[in-house]
């Protein structure tokens, strides 16, 4: 297949490296590939990827859940040969870690609240080398409920086109490590990029020898992945450095119908021109604020710089941003003993009995260091809760 040229690389050039609004499409031969057709190094970011699915079509059996074992050939009537006909398709959407306890994912797939309690994300959902098929039950350890929205963001009036949102899972994924994300700038034209999720809700696929074919919008850049409904929501590397670079969002037709009665995979050429036919839109992972600014908030509250915490602070929904190690901005400001940052996010309303990594709360940080103005601050904040 054409890319495995393109998948094996990324072992060498990277560091350790959607149920869609309209379908998608397949460019050239198709590039999906099982996950473990990949390199070792696109398997670690691929463990880091989840498939999203309703709590409905869950049965949880003492430590184990099923899935449903409908097959993309029932689902969609494929014609006989094609790919994939032959397994599972329960995925709704896809997403992929970005830090202990927080998911992204597209902004049509979980939007509200309603949405995020009525999904769970499941991990390690893809095909077994040996046996050739993915498991109808997994481990319970591998679901998790989605426990609530942070960020979530679906606009395309006014000439922008957001579409993402970020949420917080019922528990910290403590196996796997969160995906570096870019911050800052965009990805350049014509730089090569992977693609992992669910396409069609199949088990995990990996699918490259792709490229930025349009970068001139502000909130998306279009290339030529072969992504299907499903993939919404799937995380979209850099080749070269194995950061994410945006969440696959839209695109073309999935398939199409044939004289025969069934449907097989839409294929178009490689190359894009017409790109209001063509084209799959990623949304820039830079629109997402928490992540945009969580280093630097961070960095802030251990310098005690209450004019830089609060000009990104207060862009956000939930300034409480934490590290990997589930230190906050509150436990770092607490161990600085930097009492104006610890009153803001006081005032806030950040939630004072959150632990870190070690099971401390950032009061406990306070006392371990001997930070005395804080300790008066949470002194205060405790007394007023009564």
């Amino acid at each position: 297949m054409k890319n495995l040229t393109l998948i094996a690389a990324l072992s060498i050039t990277a560091p350790a490296m959607a149920r869609v609004s309209a379908p998608n499409v397949v460019y050239g031969v198709d590039s999906r590939i099982e996950t473990y057709q990949a390199s070792a190094a696109v398997q670690k970011l691929a463990a880091s990827t989840a498939g999203m699915i309703k709590n409905s079509d869950l049965l949880s059996i003492g430590e184990n859940t099923i899935l449903p074992p409908r097959t993309l050939m029932q689902a969609y009537g494929l014609c006989e040969g094609e790919l994939f006909a032959d397994q599972a398709n329960p995925m709704d959407c896809s997403g992929f870690l970005v830090g202990p306890d927080l998911l992204v994912t597209a902004g049509h797939c979980i939007q509200k609240q309603a949405d995020c309690e009525a999904m769970s994300w499941v991990f390690d959902y893809k095909i077994d080398e040996k046996t050739g098929r993915a498991p109808v039950m997994l481990p319970s350890k591998n679901v998790y409920k989605c426990k609530e929205v942070i960020e979530a963001k679906l606009d395309n009036r006014n000439g922008k086109a957001y579409d993402y949102s970020l949420v917080r899972l019922e528990r910290v994924v403590k196996d796997r490590a969160p995906l570096k994300v870019r911050t800052n700038g965009k990805i350049s034209d014509g730089d090569a990029i992977t693609v992992i999720g669910h396409p069609s809700g199949l088990p995990q696929k990996v699918a490259g020898d792709a490229v930025v074919v349009e970068n001139a919008k502000e909130n998306f850049f279009q290339a030529n992945l072969d992504t299907f409904g499903g993939n919404s929501g799937s995380a979209v590397f850099n080749d070269e450095t194995g950061v994410v670079e945006g969440i696959l969002v839209r695109g073309a037709k999935d398939y199409e119908s044939l004289e025969e009665g069934c449907m097989s995979v839409h294929e178009t050429t490689q190359a894009v021109s017409d790109f209001s036919r063509y084209g799959e839109s990623v949304s820039r992972i830079t629109d997402v604020k928490t992540l945009k600014f969580t280093s630097a908030l961070l960095a802030a509250a251990k310098e005690g710089n209450l004019e830089k915490f609060k000009a990104m602070a207060d862009e956000l929904e939930h300034p409480n941003v934490y590290d990997n190690e589930l230190n906050s901005a509150l436990h770092y400001a607490a161990e600085g003993d930097m009492v104006e940052i610890v009153d803001y996010l006081i005032e806030r309303g950040v939630d004072l009995k959150v632990k870190n990594g070690k099971g401390l709360t950032a009061y406990k940080v306070a006392v371990k260091n001997r930070a005395r103005l804080v300790l008066n601050s949470f002194f205060v904040a405790s007394r007023s809760d009564r």
